[in-house]
Order: structure tokens, then sequence, then C-alpha cells
């Protein structure tokens, strides 16, 4: 596995860029922000494509967690005798699959449905604590702070539960953060930084920068399916459609 690059290796490549081997126009904390943006950048521009990149999983079970920079407890994910909300980690962004792990129930299941719909209502009126068998969720608050998962209806057991989601990656601060990012994406980082660099000098490459961190993501996001199984061939001119 390739070492991950950290925030000095970053900058060190930006400065190569803009041929700039020691500080002079551009500050160490300019650059700072600007590989920052530049990872913020990337992250979006790999979403947008909806690949299963930038994914992990939770487990209610586990112990305290770190989470940009915030102490976080997993039992949040619990489902509570009573309860009808979980609070979500700091980095969460988009929820791909919530499973009940406690023994015994691992048939529960959680359906995605909008908390304003009449049945979600319904469900979050009752005041009874029931029998868990099938959960309706919806997810709201914004990434600046703890997003709320809430689940109707109300149960009348504890369970535990594992969360498989979409992350956040946290910012670099000090130079030896390493960039959470899959290799080799560092390299648009480091074009899309320079892009920014260049920006504030004026200077005309800065959109060349762009076109090559734009190129890097497509081509290293698209050189292979994450995820495959089937064998790809290529069907000839002279073949039927099946």
């Amino acid at each position: 596995m390739a070492a991950r690059k950290s925030l000095s290796d970053l900058r060190t490549a930006v400065r190569d860029n803009l041929d700039e081997s020691t500080a002079s126009f551009w500050t160490n904390a300019e650059l700072n922000r600007f590989i920052n943006r530049a990872k913020d950048k990337v992250w979006v521009e790999v979403r947008k494509l909806k690949l299963d990149f930038f994914e992990k999983s939770l487990a209610s079970t586990a112990g305290s967690q770190t989470i940009l920079g915030e102490t976080y407890d997993p039992t949040n994910l619990r489902v509570t005798v009573g309860g009808s909300t979980m609070t979500l980690p700091p980095d969460f962004h988009e929820l791909k699959y919530l499973e009940v792990i406690t023994s015994g129930h691992e048939d529960v299941v959680f359906r995605y449905l909008d908390l304003a719909n009449p049945l979600f209502r319904r469900l979050r009126a009752m005041t009874d604590n029931t029998a868990p068998s099938e959960f309706r969720f919806d997810v709201y608050g914004t990434s600046y702070s703890n997003q709320i998962l809430v689940y109707a209806p109300k149960s009348d057991t504890l369970l535990d539960t594992r969360l498989f989601y979409v992350y956040k990656p946290a910012d670099l601060s000090a130079d030896a953060d390493e960039l959470d990012m899959p290799d080799p994406l560092y390299i648009a980082v480091e074009e899309y930084a320079t892009t920014r660099a260049q920006l504030k000098d004026r200077d005309e490459l800065a959109a060349v920068w762009q076109q090559m961190g734009n190129k890097t993501v497509a081509d290293l996001v698209g050189a292979a399916a994450r995820q495959t199984q089937d064998i790809e061939c290529a069907q000839s001119a002279f073949e039927d459609d099946l």
C-alpha cells in the first residue's frame, strides 16, 4: 500500500508546481488553505461520479471515537427503548445502509421515508413501544453540526446497529497530517491547489492546472470499476444483439 501524502508533502509539491521552492509570494498558511479547499474539490468531483469511495462503517458497540476533532460515542447509534433519534457521526455525509446487529433481531430493517410523509407522522405519534420489525427513518441537519437520524415507531427493545456511510475527509492542519483519500487522487489535490494559488497571482496558467485536475480525477477514478464481477467483452459488429 502506498504511503499517504502528508500536508508537508502536498505543500512541497504545490511549491514545485509554482516554481517557488521556498516561501516568497505564497505563505505556508495560504497553501495549507488552498490544499484543504482542493481536497474538498476532489471529494466533490469524485462524489459526482457516484462511485463508492469515501465510505466506512461504524457499529454502536465500538469504543469512543475522535472524528473531525470531536469525541463521538457510537452508542448514539443504538435504537433505545422508547427512543426516536440517533446522533450521527460528525463526518457523516450520506447514509448507505443501516443494519441491526443484536443477536436474534438481524431481520429488523430500516426503510427511508420522508419525515413529512403522513405515514411517518402517524408512526411518530404512536406512544406505545412495540416489538421491533421495521423502522422508517429520515435524516435531518447540516454537515456543520451533528446530523440526526429520526426513526419510528418506538421500540420496546434495545438494539445495536452498524452504520455504513459516506464520510467527509478531515482538513489537514499539522505538517504530519495525512490526506485521507484513495491513492493516487493526491495528484488532483496538488493540481487544484496550484490552481487556487495561481488565481491569487492572476496567472493565466491557473486555467491549465484546473483542466489538469479535472482530467486527473476523470482518468484515475474512471480507470477501473471499483466493484465488478462481470467479465467485460466487446461485441462484434456482425453479432446479433442478445
